[in-house]
């Protein structure tokens, strides 16, 4: 980070993890204090030609320094530093709904398509992905009690049979990714159909072409919020904001839907008998209940923070309900799962090795060591 714009070097030295955050920080605590100028030398007009988010408002991109603030400083739980009720503050500090939620849109009206939804099917990112059963058995009933998720219609597909909701096993070597699976069973793609229909038709959720994808949430911080009450002891503030979480992604999955060509949207009645469950909202909330509905709530757009949440919790099926990490790794993994990504060979690994050196990024086994912020 010190050297990145430095323009007589061609080779850069990596920073320690902790510099990393701490500059984070140091960045949103001054954009905070920016945004909060009132003194009208802020000129929204101007501000909104480049502004595809907030349309050059000052105050709600305040908002949104806030709540990546919250967020940042929220990965800290497994340090001593952690500090809960900061988090809660910054949270209530940030969005104070799903109208503030930062939505990047796709108008896909380009000839080459680059302005559409990038997991869009005219895109054609994503032809061969398909949900997984950790992510069917989240929302069937399975890991919570026996409750239907009334979003599973909306989020996830059908077999190709058109009768039951399935998933992939991610350990399927034979017939990878369907493994065992008939072509009866074989989930259909994210886009709802079969093989890789789907090509100018009705999409679902957040993979059509116009679908807008998030950058944040109201949700989020309600699930962030929660995790950090839970952490201090306070089961009412943790509840209310769980509570806030799963009721404010219930409408972003109808508002996606919508845009999509699904209009169909969950009726209040069917949210509501969904929250009144005990398996749902139970008397004592769990971090397993906030963990694993946040993971339904980011499912699809918010990898980042999933995978970060996870090794938080070193992919723990405790807190991720159902969870079980693959068997069949990498060799180089030596049996050890993931902790980051090695960037591709045409990169760091080609113009600045000797940096990589010195930081143990040549080992083959670098991409499981644990990160700064994961330990304690």
């Amino acid at each position: 980070m010190k050297e990145a714009i430095d323009q007589s070097r061609t080779k850069f030295d990596y920073d320690p993890q902790d510099y990393a955050y701490q500059e984070v920080q140091r960045l949103l605590d001054s954009a905070i204090v920016l945004l909060k100028h009132t003194d009208g030398a802020v000129d929204q007009t101007y501000l909104a030609a480049g502004d595809h988010i907030y349309n050059g408002d000052r105050t709600k991109w305040l908002k949104l320094a806030y709540g990546m603030l919250a967020l940042t400083l929220n990965h800290y739980s497994n340090k001593t530093t952690y500090d809960p009720a900061r988090v809660i503050r910054l949270v209530d500090s940030s969005f104070a709904s799903s109208a503030d939620d930062a939505l990047l849109a796709y108008p896909c009206t380009s000839t080459d398509f680059a302005d559409c939804n990038f997991w869009g099917r005219t895109r054609n990112n994503i032809t061969l992905y398909r949900q997984t059963q950790f992510s069917v058995n989240l929302m069937n009933g399975t890991q919570f009690g026996g409750t239907v998720d009334p979003r599973l219609s909306r989020m996830l597909a059908l077999d190709s049979a058109n009768t039951t909701y399935r998933g992939v096993d991610v350990n399927a070597t034979s017939g990878a990714p369907f493994g065992a699976l008939t072509q009866a069973q074989r989930p259909r793609n994210l886009w709802g159909y079969t093989a890789d229909g789907g090509l100018g038709l009705p999409s679902r959720y957040i993979f059509a072409d116009r679908s807008k994808l998030p950058a944040m949430t109201y949700f989020e911080l309600q699930f962030i919020k929660a995790e950090a009450a839970l952490r201090a002891g306070d089961q009412a503030t943790a509840r209310t904001a769980y509570t806030n979480g799963i009721t404010s992604h219930f409408q972003f999955v109808n508002d996606r839907s919508a845009e999509a060509g699904n209009p169909n949207a969950i009726t209040t009645a069917s949210r509501d008998s969904f929250l009144a469950s005990p398996n749902i909202v139970p008397a004592t909330l769990t971090l397993s209940h906030v963990m694993s509905q946040k993971y339904i709530a980011l499912w699809g757009w918010g990898h980042n923070e999933i995978w970060m949440d996870m090794r938080r919790y070193h992919y723990a099926d405790t807190v991720f309900r159902g969870f079980t990490p693959p068997t069949t790794l990498f060799g180089d993994n030596a049996g050890k799962l993931v902790q980051r990504i090695r960037p591709r060979f045409n990169s760091e690994y080609v113009w600045n090795r000797d940096a990589l050196g010195a930081i143990g990024g040549l080992n083959s086994d670098y991409h499981t060591k644990d990160l700064w912020i994961t330990q304690p």
